[in-house]
């Protein structure tokens, strides 16, 4: 059949097994497009032309979804912390590949990722934290691919996280009445130092287990931190340092009371050293270890701190809510927010006081108090 001029958008003709293949020159190169019918080759054909104008024509690849996530996984994430490697590839072998993996590259839409962060939440009932982090990672990749011109636009960009009803987990600092009690229940405990500097510098788990002794200045009466020994994920995960989660290491002064407890560590240390003899294995210079140098588990410590939490009546309390602990006491007795942000290593001050409005609230009346009263007393 010959040949037919379709509005100026090409040459379109059926051909003998039925489809219809629309023609036209990209850089002078023929390029053709098929489809079931005339209109549906128009509009292709239209697509092309439009991309074209727009300088956002790509020529069309196989590349498929899962194939471009391997080679990313492979090549651009040398400079990202192991523990978010890890949790960026969980997230692609779990979540991603099996639901949209098979699809090519330049044919994803918004819409089809759409419907997949929806099912997340509603077929495979993940977390709005989970669900984010899938968004993330899948974000990520395809704005590689947009920079290294496999794709023009990234389609992850209109798709949004499902609204969750759910209140997020509240945090579950210690009253004042419970900060006795529980320093009270660890008394003894293996754990009493690493617990008792928690509570009062508002470290976070992963920095306390790695604290190392090159880290805390006796004299100045500060701690430096500037990585955290974190397990990587997966069967036989081992424990590896890495840059502390901002990537910005941050130096805090701290009470004496921390520094003798630090202190006390110390000399016990040496002890144990001293009884271990050649078994003695420390060779990262840290804070808080076992009897022969090892560092403690992050599980053991989360274990050992739920049970007593139990003791004192709080069960629901976390070991991250010793740090919210922190940050509860120290705005209440009179540290100001930036001081306060900079010892916890926030991004940002204002993070700080939105995280503990409830306490920054309490302050500003406070302070509008005290100059009410010392107005009347002029």
């Amino acid at each position: 059949m010959g040949k037919r001029r379709a509005n100026g958008e090409g040459n379109i003709r059926k051909r003998e097994n039925g489809l219809w293949e629309g023609r036209m020159k990209i850089n002078g190169i023929p390029k053709s497009v098929y489809g079931k019918t005339q209109a549906e080759v128009r509009v292709k054909l239209t697509e092309i032309r439009n991309a074209l104008d727009n300088d956002e024509y790509l020529e069309p690849t196989d590349t498929t979804l899962k194939e471009w996530l391997e080679l990313w996984q492979e090549e651009y994430l040398e400079d990202v912390k192991q523990s978010t490697a890890d949790r960026y590839k969980s997230c692609i072998r779990i979540h991603i590949i099996p639901a949209l993996g098979e699809n090519r590259l330049m044919d994803l839409r918004s819409s089809m990722i759409q419907k997949f962060l929806n099912s997340c939440k509603r077929t495979s009932g993940l977390s709005e934290k989970s669900v984010k982090n899938i968004r993330l990672v899948l974000h990520k990749a395809l704005e590689q691919a947009v920079e290294d011109e496999q794709i023009k636009k990234n389609p992850c960009d209109k798709a949004k996280v499902p609204s969750y009803d759910e209140p997020a987990k509240e945090m579950r600092p210690l009253k004042d009445s419970e900060v006795s009690a529980f320093l009270n229940a660890i008394k003894g405990h293996p754990l009493e130092s690493l617990f008792y500097v928690a509570t009062f510098t508002g470290m976070r788990e992963s920095e306390i287990v790695g604290l190392s002794w090159d880290c805390i200045d006796f004299e100045k009466g500060t701690i430096h931190l500037y990585r955290q020994l974190k397990k990587t994920r997966g069967k036989g995960g081992q424990y590896v340092f890495t840059s502390l989660k901002n990537k910005q290491a941050r130096t805090f002064g701290v009470p004496q009371n921390v520094l003798d407890t630090l202190r006390r560590v110390k000399i016990k240390q040496a002890e144990w050293k001293l009884k271990a003899g050649s078994s003695w294995n420390n060779k990262d210079n840290l804070v808080f270890t076992d009897q022969l140098g090892k560092h403690i588990a992050t599980h053991t410590v989360w274990r050992q701190f739920k049970v007593k939490v139990e003791e004192i009546g709080i069960p629901e309390m976390r070991f991250h809510d010793l740090r919210h602990s922190y940050a509860t006491l120290a705005l209440q007795n009179g540290v100001d927010v930036k001081t306060v942000s900079s010892n916890l290593g926030h991004a940002t001050t204002a993070f700080t006081m939105d995280r503990y409005g409830h306490v920054t609230e309490t302050m500003m009346k406070d302070s509008a108090d005290k100059m009410q009263r010392f107005i009347e007393s002029l």
